[in-house]
């Protein structure tokens, strides 16, 4: 696999971050995005649409489980730990979607949430 390696001032690299953020995305994701228009099913907007429009009202789940073992199988486990964090950091700047972090419990070492749904 080949390394790029490129330096960009404080106002870029700022830019970038803040980009990639807005698109909920990693630093290597977006710039794939950017590049290559490369859109994957990893991200946390899949996560919640997947959430909102799945079997999981009043259930307890984990990231993984908002896909199927083949899809899950295709993410290396550094992107996973990053979808993860993400996914965690945006359902807790955004309760009125209903998925909840459930603290101190854990399935095979990974998180825990619940999606309580407002009819």
């Amino acid at each position: 696999m080949a390394t790029f390696r490129f330096d960009l001032n404080q106002e870029y690299s700022e830019r970038l971050e803040a980009d990639a953020a807005a698109k909920r995305m990693n630093i290597q994701e977006y710039i794939r995005y950017k590049l290559f228009g490369e859109v994957t099913i990893f991200s946390v907007d899949e996560v919640v649409n997947r959430i909102q429009s799945g079997d999981f009202k009043n259930k307890e789940f984990t990231v993984p489980d908002v896909y199927t073992d083949e899809e899950w199988s295709q993410i290396d486990r550094g992107n996973a730990g990053v979808l993860g964090k993400n996914f965690f950091n945006h359902i807790t700047e955004h309760p009125e979607l209903g998925i909840r972090f459930v603290p101190d419990r854990t399935i095979k070492r990974r998180a825990v949430y619940s999606y309580i749904k407002e009819d």
